[in-house]
């Protein structure tokens, strides 16, 4: 599994990053194939947007979520995510 995570128009801490990473890691169970994931945090505004891209095999699912907050956005991205698999 690898999870790459970016920063854009905002300052990224260890913490989102880590809260990030964790929440996508756990879409992995629901995979047959390891997984690669680009996650992407940006604030447009006042509005935290979560982007989520990830692969295993022939399955690609892509998710983004905006919120007011950047941790509800990435909440939401991995439920949208994990609805989607399947």
């Amino acid at each position: 599994m690898n999870i790459t995570t970016t920063f854009r128009q905002m300052a990224g801490t260890d913490a989102v990053k880590k809260y990030a990473q964790d929440k996508v890691a756990k879409l992995q169970k629901f995979l047959r194939q390891a997984m690669t994931a680009q996650v992407t945090l940006s604030v447009d505004g006042k509005v935290h947007v979560a982007d989520v891209r990830l692969s295993a095999g022939a399955t690609h699912i892509h998710g983004s979520e905006r919120s007011e907050d950047m941790y509800a956005s990435i909440d939401l991205v991995e439920a949208a995510a994990g609805r989607s698999r399947g």
